[in-house]
């Protein structure tokens, strides 16, 4: 596992790192801060990462994508808390080198003026399209193995997009914790938005689409190897178990 802790580290700081950087760089000459090149930015280094990694850690980068598979049991409980410190701990990294090279306060989150509700459902929305896209490119057998790069990638341009002016669009609570540590004083009054925002888009999208699925012969784990592992060795405790007796 640690392989894949790893790899969810590395993709994470990849995922973070490249949003948080471009606004960073923003004051340079030639540079470019603007929405568009902050969503496709975003996209493109998810896309990268997934390519680059998926097949060894299934690519979440993302605590409410890891909920979302855990909630639909396309992935085991116990290992949830080690991909989660590898998430944040990608984040923070990421976030943390960002401050060092530019200094702090570049690519934190906060709402839009207007009641927090809007965006805690904001982010909601946004992260359901995501994790939904996610559960399907990942743990469907009938989705084609060459998508799932390009469909996430493309669904992270049109969040960005669409929840920019509003909240940011983070629909990821490690992307949101890593700059707002370096973000001064104030930067994580609002971070429960995007904790409790994400988590509630991405368990809907999760238990949605296992509802439709169409039966559990279609599907698959994320990643599928771990799943397939743990069966093999329940099936050896308990085949050691009949010898026994």
């Amino acid at each position: 596992m640690m392989r894949r802790y790893i790899a969810e580290f590395v993709g994470t700081f990849g995922i973070v790192f490249a949003p948080v950087a471009l606004s960073a760089t923003g004051r340079f000459p030639g540079s470019d801060s603007s929405l568009m090149a902050a969503a496709w930015v975003s996209g493109l280094a998810v896309l990268g990462m997934i390519y680059a990694l998926g097949h060894l850690s299934a690519a979440h980068f993302n605590p409410a994508v890891t909920l979302g598979f855990a909630i639909a049991r396309r992935f085991p409980w116990r290992y949830v808390v080690p991909y989660w410190i590898a998430e944040f701990a990608g984040g923070i990294v990421a976030a943390a080198l960002c401050a060092a090279l530019f200094g702090g306060g570049s690519g934190v989150h906060h709402p839009a003026p207007g009641p927090l509700l809007r965006a805690v459902v904001v982010e909601a929305v946004l992260t359901f399209f995501l994790m939904l896209v996610i559960i399907v490119v990942a743990t469907d057998k009938r989705a084609n193995g060459a998508v799932p790069g390009i469909a996430i990638g493309l669904t992270v341009v049109f969040d960005v997009l669409v929840g920019g002016p509003l909240t940011g669009g983070s629909m990821n609570p490690a992307r949101t914790l890593g700059p707002g540590l370096f973000g001064g004083a104030g930067a994580l009054s609002t971070y429960w938005v995007y904790v409790v925002g994400p988590a509630l888009g991405a368990v809907i999208a999760a238990l949605l689409y296992e509802a439709i699925r169409g039966g559990e012969h279609h599907a698959q784990g994320a990643p599928n190897d771990i799943a397939d592992a743990l069966e093999s060795i329940q099936a050896q405790a308990s085949s050691s178990e009949k010898n026994h007796t």
